[in-house]
């Protein structure tokens, strides 16, 4: 049990390092193909063919792993208004108020789901191509939602997961009054 443990925290932690290196190549791509696309277009007057829509679909793709990215950092997920105002002074309203968040986003992630995976199926029978490059097939972003949306999913379990089990030690360990 405590192999699998660690076979799964290991897993854990390349996952979340890969998204991270494709968040970086992500923002550094779509940065340097505006940079490129802005130089031809305004200093030598020549502008690339394609190259705008290359750059959003590298963005689109940079900001789907930078949704996965910043649920498993726990970054973005609720407004925290309520919590600074009435819960910074209870440990324990502050673990279930946590736990509370991401069993909503969890819920609605979930009842987003059928949605994409539709979405996903219909681009993968029926594929899409590019409007300036023909062959270009573009089903790739309907698939990528589905998929981000899968790893959102999954990163959402994980912290759950530990919420609970954080509000359910604070229950019985009988942290504050």
């Amino acid at each position: 049990m405590a192999q699998m443990k660690t076979l799964l925290r290991s897993m854990q932690s390349l996952l979340h390092r890969v998204e991270l290196v494709w968040c970086i190549l992500g923002l550094a791509g779509c940065t340097l193909l505006v940079f490129v696309q802005v130089i031809n277009r305004w200093l030598i007057r020549y502008p690339l063919m394609g190259i705008g829509d290359l750059a959003l679909y590298v963005f689109v793709a940079f900001m789907l792993i930078a949704a996965a990215y910043t649920t498993w950092n726990e970054g973005h997920i609720s407004v925290d208004f309520f919590r600074d105002k009435f819960l910074w002074h209870r440990p324990r309203g502050l673990s279930v108020h946590k736990a509370c968040m991401v069993l909503i986003a969890l819920a609605v992630a979930l009842s987003i789901l059928p949605a994409t995976h539709r979405f996903m199926a219909a681009a993968i029978q029926y594929p899409q191509y590019g409007t300036l490059v023909r062959w270009f097939n573009t089903s790739w972003l309907q698939i990528m939602v589905f998929v981000m949306l899968a790893l959102i999913l999954l990163h959402l379990i994980v912290i759950a997961q530990r919420d609970i089990r954080n509000v359910i030690h604070q229950y019985r360990s009988g942290d504050e009054a």
